[in-house]
């Protein structure tokens, strides 16, 4: 393992293997509920090959002070497809189940347009911070090779419409349609001002070689978030990058 922190309060650990990350991740994931287990905890958590952490969540740290909801989602009713519906397949949501845990559920309700399910999500986010003002906020993310993350889409929107829909202070969640950009196209998200001024500490898992260019420009912070949406990782309060990507 090789811990170097960056200009900003991002830190990165690198392993060797998935294997070793995962297990990484896992762990200080852990830490982090054990941290805050006697307060308000709401924790997003991303789709895609991060959930594979979830199962190994120590049920100890569950409680009825948790509530658990998704970084993003794919505005979709398939059980394959929809982030929320692929955490609810998991041990890790049978064992929110058992200790009264809140969820936020980000399915499509019947006659929601996506723009509908997307001011829903961010009503409830607001409803929790309103109703727990001292509360910690914790999440996951992870990143795509085109380096996006969450459901911020780069090569979409052009730097003025992007900043419009995604980096307005009172905008904690937005929508598009990446046509042929992305599988699973329509998406919904938590923003870049939720991202940076709204989540207490972050872990960024990020595997796979394939990534290691968009993941080298994220990590250096520069470029606009319209074009590398996972460049945010160098901006937020408190972040731990885990990867299996060499320098």
């Amino acid at each position: 393992m090789n811990t170097n922190p960056t200009k900003n309060s991002l830190k990165i650990e690198r392993f060797q293997s998935v294997e070793e990350t995962n297990r990484a991740a896992i762990s200080y994931l852990n830490d982090l509920l054990a941290q805050y287990v006697d307060r308000p905890v709401l924790l997003l958590l991303a789709g895609g090959s991060s959930v594979t952490l979830y199962d190994g969540i120590n049920p100890e740290y569950l409680s009825m002070d948790l509530t658990v909801t998704v970084t993003d989602e794919r505005f979709s009713n398939e059980v394959d497809i929809n982030n929320f519906a692929i955490l609810q397949a998991t041990d890790f949501y049978n064992e929110l189940i058992q200790v009264d845990a809140f969820c936020i559920n980000t399915q499509p309700n019947a006659g929601e347009t996506m723009e509908d399910c997307a001011r829903r999500f961010e009503r409830n986010l607001k409803e929790w911070k309103r109703d727990f003002p001292k509360g910690v906020v914790l999440a996951v993310y992870g990143m795509g090779k085109d380096g996006h993350t969450g459901g911020m889409i780069p090569g979409v929107l052009g730097e003025a419409e992007f900043n419009q829909r995604y980096n307005t202070d009172d905008v904690w969640v937005s929508s598009m349609d990446a046509g042929d950009k992305i599988e699973y196209s329509q998406r919904f998200s938590t923003t870049i001002p939720f991202m940076k001024n709204q989540v207490d500490h972050a872990l960024f898992y990020v595997t796979g070689t394939s990534k290691k260019e968009a993941l080298d420009k994220a990590i250096d912070g520069n470029l606009p978030y319209h074009k590398i949406p996972a460049t945010v990782m160098s901006h937020m309060k408190d972040v731990v990058l885990f990867t299996d990507i060499a320098e």
